[in-house]
């Protein structure tokens, strides 16, 4: 690992334990025993390391979603491993959805990137969506309006659910991303066939 990616791992670690505003450059680089200024080489900023950490993440998610879609997900067990991976990415790159608001008023780009993002989501979601109708996994009886909001709540779920843990349960890694996926996955069984529900397991 050399040390432009020991930084990024320092600074995820940092941001997700303590928040971006309790964190300067000066935090990461006594953590990682490298001069501030050997750090400032590599960026000349830390609101550089939050946007590199925010590109790095939605490059990883947008990977999975495309996998997804590639291999048109062999049954209800197959979409549940999927939505795991994304989960896990989320809990590891916390830190941006705990303080999103306060990372968007203090990079104003991530707002119009994530707003640009969403948008190009909700395209992949719903193609997603329609090639689970055209495979019988998902009901060919619903309208166009409820699977654009099935995304939306989607979207809020995946935003705002390590707020609701840190709020209620608080539970910690793989405990943490096993309950709220369960939950997530669990959205879905309205929109499933009566064949796919026969193999649906939370």
């Amino acid at each position: 690992m050399n040390t432009k990616e020991r930084i990024l791992q320092t600074a995820l670690e940092l941001y997700n334990d303590q928040g971006i505003s309790a964190v300067t450059s000066r935090h990461i680089a006594a953590q990682m025993g490298i001069s501030a200024g050997n750090l400032h080489y590599h960026f000349r900023q830390t609101d550089e390391i939050i946007i590199h950490l925010y590109e790095e993440l939605s490059a990883k998610i947008g990977a999975v979603l495309q996998e997804m879609a590639g291999t048109g997900l062999d049954g209800v067990s197959g979409m549940r491993l999927y939505i795991d991976r994304v989960f896990e990415l989320t809990y590891r790159y916390r830190f941006i959805f705990l303080h999103g608001v306060e990372i968007t008023l203090r990079v104003p780009s991530l707002k119009k990137d994530y707003q640009k993002l969403i948008k190009n989501r909700t395209d992949e979601f719903l193609g997603v969506f329609r090639q689970l109708v055209k495979k019988g996994m998902f009901r060919a009886d619903l309208p166009d309006e409820i699977w654009k909001a099935l995304v939306t709540q989607a979207f809020i779920f995946i935003d705002f659910w390590l707020s609701n843990n840190e709020l209620t349960l608080n539970l910690k890694g793989k405990k943490a991303i096993s309950h709220y996926s369960g939950i997530f996955f669990s959205m879905f069984y309205p929109y499933l066939t009566p064949k796919a529900r026969a193999g649906f397991e939370l």
